[in-house]
């Protein structure tokens, strides 16, 4: 049987695989009619700049930033797992750490920082009560 935390876990990677999705349709339909599929699929020249629209570096930030908050929560949701801490605290903080991670997705893009700091936050306490509950 699944643990909540890999269930969570799961949820959260799959999030963070469809985030690209926004900018990757941008990059590919705003590009490939200009320079073709092979330019833009090549390595970026120095000066190019892919966002030439605010909301699509966002949604690329939004990315970025949830696959460097990932490496924190896998290992965690991970060790709570593999050692049998779970219980209903972490439960709960996986959770949290996933609708967090989608509130900031949602906020960064649309470019709304207070939310989307709020979540931020949020998702790092998650974090640190999965590891609080592993070492106490």
């Amino acid at each position: 049987m699944m643990s909540s935390e890999i269930y969570w876990l799961t949820l959260t990677a799959a999030f963070t695989v469809l985030l690209w999705l926004p900018y990757g349709y941008y990059r590919i339909s705003r590009n490939v009619p200009k320079i073709g599929f092979l330019r833009l699929a090549a390595n970026p020249l120095p000066g190019d700049d892919p966002f030439a629209d605010e909301w699509a570096h966002r949604a690329y930030r939004t990315h970025m930033n949830a696959v460097e908050n990932l490496v924190a929560f896998a290992p965690l949701a991970l060790a709570v797992h593999v050692t049998g801490a779970g219980n209903e605290i972490t439960a709960a903080a996986s959770a949290t750490y996933f609708w967090a991670r989608l509130v900031h997705g949602v906020f960064y893009t649309v470019k709304i920082p207070f939310v989307r700091t709020i979540a931020w936050t949020t998702g790092v306490g998650a974090c640190l009560v999965l590891a609080y509950q592993l070492i106490m």
